[in-house]
């Protein structure tokens, strides 16, 4: 009411004085705009402001010019304005002129808040470094100097390293510090709030704690709900992470009750987001967090569709679809599943339609500075060029013919080669598809002679040793390709079952006395019951690779002097099939886990390969199921049931009515060692580069088998290796474990993303941890996706596509633009640089015409083939289509000023021959360099 009537009072006496009272109307109007600004009236503020402004300014009232430009530009960031008025440089001249450093200060840090909350990180930081080099230098401090100090901070923690987390908690601190100096409460407790963060961040909790208890002392006294909530929502991260789980629903609903009162309207339902989720994810109470979830959708829904599209508002949504799954409402939770999915692409395109839109101000801006640029030194371009025209005229026509003829040659060897690489590459396409089928053939032939050699009395025993080693890997290595291809049958759809009748009794004890060869070896008190089975139906094949898993899994993992025993009988026309080992008893955990592929318990534990997840499927295929169970503290039994009845098989399963052959072929155990093949990397092939990190063998080899058909594939055993290879061959994609011995996959992740030769590469992380929290860690090291284990192959693949994709959508756009701008096609900070340094290169030997692609590189700092690989994964381009491109968008510029010749503009901007600058020119442009200069004139 008292700012009401201020208002009005205001209002009142700007209507009633004259002409000649321009002093006092100026300030007045000043009045209003700090008044309406504090009202949170924008658009006001602004109008008021913008009088004030230009009022002052001709009055030449530089201290007054200085506090409304200030006011203009909060107002005009916040109401969405976009006039041109130049309000920093009119206040930053008046500051200096009057030597104002307290103005200066106030309003470089103004500036610097304005760019933050656009996201101009960089460009913030910079006049936040101005404010505080102003301040030592004059040995003043102001509110201003302190709120720098938050401002870097910040940005100083948006790096999540070890080493920013304390450089933010210093610079809080000096902010405290200078906070205390002024006495000002306000600066003080304002510090406590962004001290709470940066505590906790490097260790000090209870120190975090302190400064929350600080914090809410003062701004529930003073009523401040902005930072009284703020504070609330960090106390409960406190909470937590003491296990103080009463007091944090504490602190989550007095975060609630403050921001209902906070003017920003998506406070009060974030608040309320969050409440949900700590219900269903710390107190487990589902029922609660879906009605406490859907309260905060019922208010999201009252805003503008703007306002609801934040990350936050689109994991209520997935939030709300948990808790219906864990409720069971299935419908609900896929609908909300859905919705979720719709909102976080509508964010993504929302992001993406802004990047452009900055690099295409940005690009706009660059133009005209180079345009500038190109005018100061037009005149003497054309002077130089006007003394050596005759010259240069007579040299360009003797080097036309020989170049001419050395470029068609090139021409035709190149398009000889590239041919030759096609066909090559469809070869090797087709050997890499038919190899896993041809595996079978060599690996018979290789034991067939082994075997052979074994029955010689005469070797000696090291040479016998050496053949039984051969002859267990082969057999091994045929066992897996075949659990592979059959694997890949059954998920494809293309295993059928051959369900015959048969004497199932004799099969399942000839594969049972197979293994006593094995216990005897081992020292393990072997057992096998197989009751007599009148008649039976079923298919040999799944019947035998059944039992010889489960047997060969019983004795890998029994200890020597153990006990396996194996009993088959026929119950209710289902034949059960248990199969019990001695062994470390499995948690209920790893009992569901247990058939997952290539499933490992940790690190130093070995996995169980592929066998027991080929049994499931095969046992599914075949009707029957299969349990495991900790029979005692010190025994597992696994029970396998399989329909042997007729009835029980569709038609189109059942072949004719023929008994099995008595004499059954018993393939042996079990898994394979994968032996990593580094190939070359062809560097100009066309076909993606996938840098496979992986320390357990099966599942890289996995992998590698998975994608070598439509990618170039190179291994590394760890994350250091990994790293090592990714900046020695710049792949296209990586794909890495998380834990692996040495370096893991963060490790991994975060020094590729710093390097300026592997930034630009995008990561997928592989891990067995689920919990989201570890997937966030794995993002913020800047990966691109997060995969957690077992996973899908079609999944993983499809990933890969996308990302790769994303990529090549980026490079076609900039290489199909008339001109192009290194800048505009940055991903990360990094590459922004990497970029950057191209562009001082080009500025200083763009115009020389010995510079070439093996000069660039050394002037960059990177290897041949690192340059070309990174160049080519930004811009499509290679080195010198690169340096064409951008000698010709030069010479557009110079075509568009004066009547200079085309054969001059050609030497200008570093090519050799005027004929072959022309027909580049005309494949870009769709005409001569001559008819391109009339146009533009015209």
């Amino acid at each position: 009411m008292k700012r009401l009537l201020l208002f009005t009072l205001l209002f009142c006496a700007l209507n009633g004085v004259s002409q000649n009272e321009n002093d006092q109307l100026s300030r007045q109007y000043l009045t209003m705009s700090d008044e309406f600004l504090k009202a949170e009236a924008y658009d006001s503020a602004y109008h008021y402001s913008k009088k004030a402004f230009e009022k002052f300014q001709l009055q030449n009232v530089d201290s007054l010019t200085i506090e409304s430009a200030i006011i203009a530009i909060v107002s005009e960031y916040q109401s969405d304005n976009n006039d041109s008025i130049p309000f920093y440089e009119i206040a930053k001249s008046a500051a200096l002129k009057t030597k104002d450093w307290r103005r200066l200060i106030d309003i470089y840090y103004t500036q610097a808040d304005v760019l933050n909350r656009s996201d101009n990180k960089n460009a913030a930081l910079k006049l936040c470094l101005k404010v505080d080099s102003i301040s030592q230098q004059h040995n003043y401090f102001s509110s201003s100097t302190v709120k720098a100090l938050i401002r870097r901070s910040e940005i100083s923690r948006m790096v999540f390293t070890k080493e920013s987390s304390k450089r933010a908690y210093d610079l809080l601190h000096e902010a405290l510090a200078q906070a205390k100096t002024l006495n000002s409460d306000e600066l003080i407790h304002i510090t406590y709030v962004y001290l709470c963060d940066a505590s906790g961040l490097v260790g000090n909790v209870e120190e975090a704690k302190k400064y929350i208890d600080l914090g809410l002392a003062y701004y529930t006294k003073e009523d401040i709900p902005k930072h009284a909530a703020r504070l609330y929502l960090i106390a409960t991260s406190y909470y937590k992470a003491t296990d103080s789980l009463e007091k944090a629903e504490e602190a989550f609903l007095k975060n609630i009750e403050y921001s209902k009162r906070i003017k920003d309207k998506r406070r009060w339902p974030e608040a309320i987001t969050y409440y949900g989720i700590f219900q269903g994810a710390y107190l487990g109470d589902c029922e609660s967090a879906l009605k406490t979830n859907q309260k905060a959708l019922d208010i999201y829904k009252t805003l503008t569709p703007e306002d609801r599209e934040t990350d936050l508002y689109q994991r209520l949504v997935r939030e709300l679809g948990y808790c219906n799954l864990d409720l069971k409402n299935y419908e609900a939770s896929a609908n909300y599943f859905k919705e979720a999915y719709r909102l976080k692409m509508r964010l993504v395109r929302k992001a993406n339609r802004k990047l452009s839109r900055d690099a295409e101000t940005k690009y706009e801006t660059e133009k005209k500075e180079q345009e500038i640029a190109l005018l100061k030194s037009q005149n003497q371009l054309a002077e130089q060029q006007k003394v050596n025209q005759r010259n240069l005229l007579v040299a360009g026509l003797l080097l036309t013919t020989v170049l001419g003829a050395l470029f068609y040659f090139l021409f035709h060897t190149r398009k000889k080669a590239n041919d030759k690489l096609r066909e090559l590459d469809r070869f090797k396409s087709q050997f890499f598809a038919n190899i896993s089928h041809e595996f079978r053939t060599p690996l018979t032939l290789i034991s067939g002679p082994v075997e052979k050699r074994l029955e010689d009395d005469t070797i000696s025993t090291n040479e016998r040793n050496e053949l039984l080693m051969m002859k267990r890997n082969s057999s091994r290595l045929l066992n897996l390709v075949n659990q592979l291809l059959d694997l890949s049958k059954l998920e494809s759809g293309h295993l059928k079952l051959r369900v015959k009748r048969g004497n199932i009794t004799q099969l399942l004890k000839s594969i049972a006395s197979s293994f006593e060869h094995l216990a005897a070896n081992k020292e393990i008190t072997y057992t096998n019951t197989v009751e007599d089975i009148d008649e039976a139906w079923f298919d040999k094949d799944v019947v035998e690779k059944v039992v010889i898993n489960l047997l060969s899994n019983a004795f890998k993992y029994s200890p020597e002097q153990g006990e396996v025993s194996f009993k088959a009988q026929v119950i209710n026309d289902q034949l059960k099939i248990t199969v019990t080992n001695a062994g470390i008893p499995l948690t209920k955990k790893e009992i569901e886990r247990l058939f997952d592929r290539f499933y490992q318990a940790d690190e130093n534990v070995q996995g169980v390969g592929i066998g027991l997840s080929l049994v499931k499927e095969l046992l599914t295929l075949s009707h029957g199921s299969i349990k495991v169970e900790n029979v005692t503290s010190n025994k597992i039994a696994f029970t396998a049931s399989l329909p042997v009845s007729k009835n029980h098989y569709k038609d189109i399963e059942l072949v004719d009515d023929v008994h099995l052959d008595e004499n059954t072929s018993i393939s042996t155990e079990v898994e394979e060692n994968y032996a990593m093949d580094f190939e070359a990397v062809n560097v100009d092939s066309e076909i993606p580069l996938l840098l496979v990190v992986e320390d357990n063998s099966d599942l890289r080899a996995f992998i590698k088998t998975s994608f070598q058909d439509h990618y170039q594939i190179i291994e590394a055993l760890d994350g250091k290796d990994g790293i090592d290879k990714a900046i020695e061959q710049i792949p296209d994609i990586i794909i890495s474990d998380i834990m692996m011995p040495e370096t893991d996959g963060l490790e991994l992740c975060k020094t590729l993303k710093q390097d300026e030769r592997t930034s630009h590469i995008p990561i997928i992380l592989l891990t067995a941890k689920a919990e989201e929290e570890d997937q966030f860690k794995g993002l913020e090291t800047g990966a691109d996706d997060y995969i957690t284990k077992p996973f899908k192959i079609k999944l993983l693949d499809q990933k890969v596509k996308n990302l790769i994709h994303a990529r090549e959508v980026l490079r076609q756009r900039y290489s199909q633009e008339v001109i192009l701008k290194p800048k505009d096609i940055a991903i990360t900070d990094v590459d922004q640089l990497f970029l950057e340094k191209i562009e001082r290169v080009l500025d200083a030997q763009l115009t020389n015409p010995d510079f070439n692609t093996e000069k660039f590189g050394e002037a960059i700092g990177m290897s041949r083939m690192q340059f070309y690989r990174k160049l080519k994964a930004l811009t499509g381009l290679t080195g010198t289509e690169f340096i064409r491109s951008q000698r010709l968008i030069l010479a557009t510029t110079l075509l568009q000023k004066k009547n200079i010749n085309v054969s001059e503009i050609a030497y200008a901007v570093g090519f050799n021959d005027p004929s072959y600058f022309s027909k580049c020119f005309k494949e870009v442009y769709g005409c001569t360099p001559k008819a391109y200069a009339q146009k533009t004139k015209n």
